[in-house]
């Protein structure tokens, strides 16, 4: 499918979600309350959550179409990068680097990119409820030649990677049961992933925390911010938290400015009620 063609279905597809997946829509919108508070009226909000619909949708279709992409083509659609200089600062530091994003603008997107660019990437991926997703998913991921890594089993190899000095790829926003950190996120306690901050504390080495944004014309902006380095406080559950909050902080400071390209539609504060 042309990737114009493709962007048009994926709009349609996200309209139609929206209708259709009432619950979704609901959860939505009660974050985007929780979080916004008084800043954004009910119009605004509705406007909101019509945009993570289509983002969504967008995300899917340009995941999708990741095999059939070209070096050239995946390096153009972000032509502007913001902080670059700051992979290469990790980088050199020998120590690798834990990659953090969330599931704003395209995530997936944003990792192939880096492995374009030449640094050595590697995902830290979660299991898939529906196994034929599951089965999809690793089809595409590793059709770009980057290294995946299951959650769960692969802790030691996570560390011999960023002891070689590679980068290691987590998207971790959304609520964790198990092996969380309480932070605070919009203002509200949220249990989130300690996995990247514990990866860090232990190795010494930084997180990058960094997003990839769509704008018009079916290119996309990449943001990365400065490195997180460990505090090394001498106290390790402390630090873990606070590299925690610090990377969750950048990500609020991101859906502040987007906030129609983040996933509302997971129910992200179960621990505030």
């Amino acid at each position: 499918m042309p990737a114009r063609v493709a962007d048009w279905t994926a709009v349609w597809l996200g309209n139609l979600a929206r209708t259709v997946l009432t619950s979704r829509r609901r959860i939505a919108m009660d974050n985007l309350r929780r979080a916004f508070g008084d800043e954004k009226s009910e119009p605004e909000l509705e406007a909101i959550t019509k945009e993570v619909f289509i983002t969504i949708a967008r995300t899917t279709f340009e995941l999708l179409r990741l095999p059939v992409l070209k070096q050239q083509t995946i390096l153009d659609m972000a032509a502007e990068f913001e902080g670059a200089e700051y992979l290469k600062q990790a980088a050199d530091t020998g120590k690798g680097a834990v990659l953090v994003t969330g599931h704003i603008g395209n995530w997936e997107l944003l990792g192939a990119l880096i492995y374009e660019l030449g640094y050595p990437v590697d995902f830290l991926i979660g299991k898939q409820h529906n196994p034929y997703v599951q089965n999809m998913l690793i089809k595409i991921r590793a059709s770009t030649g980057i290294n995946l890594v299951p959650v769960g089993v692969g802790a030691r190899q996570v560390m011999r990677l960023l002891k070689d000095n590679h980068f290691v790829a987590m998207v971790a926003d959304q609520h964790s049961a198990s092996a969380a950190t309480r932070v605070d996120f919009f203002g509200r306690p949220a249990a989130t992933p300690s996995g990247p901050a514990a990866f860090a504390v232990k190795l010494k080495c930084p997180i990058l925390f960094g997003y990839l944004i769509r704008d018009n014309n079916n290119r996309c902006r990449v943001v990365a911010e400065p490195p997180i380095y460990p505090p090394d406080s001498g106290d390790r559950e402390k630090d873990i938290v606070d590299m925690t909050q610090e990377y969750t902080k950048l990500l609020e400071k991101a859906i502040r400015k987007y906030p129609g390209q983040w996933m509302w539609t997971h129910r992200r504060w179960k621990i505030d009620g």
